[in-house]
């Protein structure tokens, strides 16, 4: 018997406590933003024979429910594979069953593959971090450093707006 087959398949409980703990780096995320039961759904990205770019595979039922998926990229036992922890967003698309190519795996599943391209990055830990950092630091200082910030910030629009009527 080789390697592969050896290794212990992960039982639905296993893989629902998985999915729970990658979840547990989101939650400020979807709380922040109102989203309080999100469909989640991390998944692996791969190259599908014939393809150029890399896809995710997404079952009819997660489609079926008629919501925006949000996820990120895991390994097959549900190890994040990106130090970043990117968080995906999948808008729900009325169309699904004629837009996204079904497939049929060696075990007669039927899945629908999506283009990475496809995916809106949301958001990662780099930018998730010192935002709320600096956010925190700013309400808990003078008053007067909240204006600079203000000063700063209208500023940097001021030559965000040179820069777009010289190009």
């Amino acid at each position: 018997m080789s390697k592969l087959n050896t290794k212990k398949k992960m039982t639905p409980q296993e893989r629902k406590a998985k999915v729970e703990e990658l979840l547990q780096e989101h939650k400020d995320y979807f709380h922040s933003n109102n989203i309080d039961n999100p469909a989640y759904i991390p998944k692996m990205a791969y190259r599908p024979s014939g393809k150029d770019e890399l896809h995710v595979s997404f079952f009819p039922s997660e489609f079926e429910n008629n919501m925006d998926i949000y996820t990120e990229f895991v390994s097959i036992d549900y190890e994040s594979e990106d130090p970043k922890r990117t968080l995906y967003l999948l808008k729900y698309n009325p169309h699904w069953k004629e837009e996204y190519e079904l497939i049929t795996s060696n075990s007669g599943f039927q899945r629908h593959i999506v283009p990475v391209g496809e995916l809106k990055v949301i958001s990662d830990v780099t930018s998730r971090n010192p935002v709320t950092t600096t956010q925190t630091e700013i309400k808990l200082t003078d008053p007067d450093e909240r204006d600079i910030v203000d000063v700063l910030k209208g500023i940097e629009k001021a030559l965000l707006s040179i820069n777009q009527k010289l190009k």
